[in-house]
């Protein structure tokens, strides 16, 4: 059991405006829950706005979501990063968020005039929480585990890398942003390029030696740079050469490409997954 909850599971997006609509998402359906079917007792609980104060409670729950992306995922983004993330991180992110919710919803039943703020009314709302909402949460996460596996999991066999040098191959000519520092090297030899806050890493073959270059610049300037269809964007830190790669893996997380002369595989975003068609 502990090995399979050790195994590798995506990070949640880090964009805003996806984290929004998942918090919008989850905050109209606790509202709609407690609404229509109304548990817990509030079914002979009466007030002349019942339905607006238990709306209220998915307000709570987008609030939450936000709070949990705005200052877990921004300010400690070096230990929610893809590469160490494992499933039980995120179950017991998914605990983390309960006992957070349960707070809020004691916060915002005692300005509502609902319950007292007490450690017992906390204890209790967060286990009111646990009991909604823990064992669905697994049981998703587990599934979700085994489609992407199942996705993702299917070997590819890419094709003989290419020769290093070819006599009329295109020139990459990658400028960075001063306008002075610039790279220039044939499109075949290039590797990857790997984007870290403010600059790119460009990893290539030299005389048949594997050469990195520093460049300030983001990632996409570069991609805009390229004049070589096989170079190809796969992942929003990383743009590969995919003559290059010498084998894919797979697992939750999406796949990896490998290259012979790298010990470190370079991910593919699972929105980016269809540029490995062009490897077939």
């Amino acid at each position: 059991m502990f090995s399979l909850l050790s195994q590798p599971y995506p990070s949640r997006d880090p964009r805003f405006s996806r984290a929004f609509l998942q918090a919008l998402l989850s905050g109209f359906l606790i509202s709609f829950i407690l609404i229509v079917f109304q548990p817990f007792g509030s079914y002979n609980w009466h007030h002349p706005y019942k339905n607006v104060i238990l709306a209220g409670y998915g307000v709570v729950a987008v609030a939450v979501n936000l709070i949990d992306f705005a200052i877990t995922q921004r300010l400690y983004k070096t230990y929610f990063t893809e590469r160490s993330w494992t499933i039980w991180k995120e179950i017991l992110r998914n605990m983390a968020g309960f006992v957070l919710a349960g707070f809020f919803c004691v916060v915002y039943g005692y300005f509502a005039g609902l319950m007292p703020f007490s450690l017992m009314q906390i204890t209790y709302m967060v286990a009111v929480c646990f009991m909604v909402g823990a064992f669905p949460a697994v049981i998703l996460i587990l599934l979700n585990y085994a489609y992407l596996l199942h996705k993702y999991g299917a070997p590819i066999q890419p094709a003989k890398p290419q020769a290093i040098v070819v006599a009329d191959e295109a020139i990459l000519r990658l400028v960075a942003e001063n306008e002075k520092d610039t790279l220039t090297i044939p499109a075949g030899s290039l590797l990857y390029i790997a984007a870290s806050d403010n600059y790119c890493t460009v990893f290539y073959h030299e005389n048949e030696e594997l050469q990195k270059t520093l460049l300030r610049s983001s990632l996409s300037r570069l991609e805009g740079q390229l004049n070589a269809t096989e170079i190809v964007r796969c992942h929003r830190s990383y743009i590969v050469n995919l003559n290059q790669v010498g084998k894919v893996t797979g697992n939750a997380q999406g796949y990896k490409l490998h290259f012979d002369a790298l010990n470190e595989p370079v991910p593919v975003s699972r929105s980016y997954s269809s540029v490995l068609n062009q490897l077939s």
